[in-house]
């Protein structure tokens, strides 16, 4: 497929661009910001169907044919045009005919209704409704007046043609656009015309309309291209191979291979596997607490099957005795030396050899630590909407204060927004580190970067959290501009280690 131009678009989103300008904000401790671009175009839907009208609009002026004809042309060839041109030149009448379009000159025998009261389009010329002739139906072989038919000639009742189309836009999704003639033979595409005046009004029509839409098949046949995959986002996003994280005209982040959420810094074969390890660990983990308890010597988990708190570890390397209760030695629950019921603050300090061995119990516990981590960054996220909310109630009511303009009390909502990213992109470093190579200075840089962040985002919300009164906005624009710049830094980072050195290692 050729290239296609996306500059002339005059509705898209160009995110070729640098990030901010390193402004001093008046502190010495703000670290180096190197310029980061971001490779991509952001298109609106309008700006998908510029385009897609443009290409029919160059073929039709090209083959000297109309809308209908170059749009399906284009559509057939996978919007192809160099490959169309090519070979529609080589035998237009073996082109068309091969998909499915009637040859310039030919008769035109189509029958139309144009709805109840009207008269009959009959190759394209408004007939009265009396004056059909009656054909027989090729499906139900019944004589009626109340056919249609398409170019070919070949007539169906309205209600069998009707059904025939329902059952075709049901079945074939976005390929309808493609539906032939009802008669076995005939490849002749069905028109628009003829769907429009069968299919009454409903979800079957409206999945029409959607298939028919040129900026769909433009999109989908692009492997420049895609959907922004939010339910009901009509924007797309135009990226090369190897891009991951983009967003939409509309907001909507997710990573262009793999079409997630964006969750750089993690690869996308290291959210795949996260993802599952969540689903089957974190079960696995609440089974194991509600469950089992790891024997206090060796670590090995043991679950409790019957009604006595005598336990023997199986480990056969082991065979401690214990209280499932307190998980004492059970040497010490008889007699004088029972103490169970009592509680030892130092007990919880001494315990067996843990660690002799990798156990499940343990790789568990530091999947949780980074799993917890994750979930509590994808909580503060999912209340945005609220955060968001009460924001927009302190800027008014800071703006009833003293006088500040509503421009004055932006920079509230630019820390709320900044305070956004920093929780979306901490989330995602947790799955990012939990793959990493426990070898090389890598691990120690990252993680470093990381609490940095991390700190400087706890102190972002603490700022916002404050009473109207409190706030100060020196102190709020110092912090969450920090916070911009940390993030930067923590995917520098993350970007020099992929680029440079190789990317990180999984478990």
């Amino acid at each position: 497929m050729s290239d296609m131009d996306m500059s002339d678009a005059d509705d898209d989103y160009d995110y070729d661009q640098s990030d901010e300008d390193d402004e001093d904000v008046g502190f010495a401790d703000a670290p180096p910001v190197q310029r980061v671009e971001s490779t991509y175009k952001a298109l609106t839907p309008e700006a998908c169907r510029t385009l897609a009208s443009q290409k029919v609009d160059e073929v039709k002026e090209l083959l000297c044919c109309d809308s209908t004809v170059a749009s399906m042309l284009l559509r057939f060839f996978r919007w192809d045009q160099e490959k169309l041109m090519e070979e529609y030149l080589l035998d237009p009448e073996k082109i068309l005919k091969k998909v499915g379009m009637m040859a310039p000159g030919e008769e035109d025998r189509s029958v139309v209704h144009m709805g109840d009261d009207a008269p009959v389009l009959v190759g394209g010329t408004e007939t009265a409704r009396a004056s059909l002739p009656e054909q027989r139906c090729l499906i139900c072989y019944e004589d009626t007046k109340v056919y249609s038919a398409l170019g070919c000639g070949h007539a169906f009742c309205n209600e069998c043609y009707g059904t025939y189309l329902q059952h075709k836009i049901a079945d074939e999704g976005h390929q309808v656009v493609f539906a032939r003639c009802p008669e076995e033979k005939c490849q002749l595409l069905v028109s628009d015309q003829l769907v429009r005046s069968l299919v009454p009004a409903s979800d079957k029509l409206q999945q029409w309309d959607n298939a028919a839409r040129l900026e769909r098949s433009f999109v989908d046949e692009n492997p420049n291209l895609k959907w922004c995959p939010a339910n009901d986002c009509t924007c797309a996003v135009k990226a090369s191979k190897g891009q991951m994280g983009v967003a939409c005209p509309r907001g909507h982040r997710f990573c262009y291979n793999c079409m997630h959420d964006d969750h750089r810094p993690a690869s996308c074969d290291e959210i795949k596997r996260w993802l599952v390890k969540c689903k089957d660990d974190s079960e696995t983990y609440n089974w194991l607490m509600s469950n089992t308890k790891a024997c206090p010597k060796c670590a090995t988990s043991i679950e409790k099957n019957g009604g006595c708190n005598h336990m023997t570890c199986k480990n056969a390397g082991c065979k401690y005795e214990f209280c499932w209760v307190c998980s004492g030695p059970w040497k010490d629950h008889s007699g004088s030396y029972y103490a169970c019921n009592k509680y030892d603050p130092e007990k919880d300090k001494t315990g067996g050899e843990v660690g002799k061995k990798e156990s499940s119990r343990a790789a568990l516990e530091r999947y949780l630590h980074y799993y917890t981590r994750y979930t509590n960054h994808d909580q503060s996220l999912k209340l945005e909407t609220e955060a968001k909310l009460k924001m927009e109630a302190k800027v008014k009511e800071m703006e009833k204060q003293g006088s500040n303009t509503w421009m004055d009390c932006q920079y509230l909502v630019e820390a709320n927004e900044a305070l956004h990213e920093c929780r979306y992109a901490l989330r995602y470093t947790y799955v990012y580190a939990f793959y990493l190579d426990k070898a090389g200075n890598h691990k120690n840089n990252f993680e470093m970067q990381q609490a940095e962040l991390e700190r400087q985002t706890e102190e972002l919300a603490q700022l916002l959290e404050r009473d109207v009164k409190d706030i100060q906005r020196t102190e709020v624009v110092h912090c969450f501009q920090m916070a911009k710049k940390r993030a930067v830094n923590l995917f520098e980072i993350v970007d020099f280690k992929d680029n440079g050195q190789g990317s990180s290692s999984g478990d």
